[in-house]
């Protein structure tokens, strides 16, 4: 039989979702700003533009301890201003 899961540990997994989804993002946005091939560029935007836009559509059902919500936004607020660098509208 499952045992049911606590929601702290929901909490948790969401927390460690949206975290890693930003790293990824902010990842994707530091190789796109540095990239010389317009390719890899375009490559790399576009996929941390993907990581913020799954970011932003998950983080409102999260149900995050408001410690957790101020981390992600801080992180989230940095992948923005990068893709902005990168010429995207966000």
């Amino acid at each position: 039989m499952h045992e049911l899961k606590k929601p702290q540990d929901n909490q948790q997994r969401e927390f460690d979702f949206l975290h890693a989804e930003l790293l990824t993002g902010l990842t994707f946005s530091a190789i796109a700003l540095t990239a010389t091939y317009p390719g890899k560029k375009k490559r790399n935007t576009v996929n941390a533009r993907k990581a913020y836009d799954a970011v932003l559509r998950f983080l409102p059902g999260s149900g995050l301890a408001p410690d957790q919500e101020a981390e992600i936004k801080i992180r989230l607020e940095e992948l923005r201003g990068e893709l902005q660098l990168l010429g995207e509208t966000v």
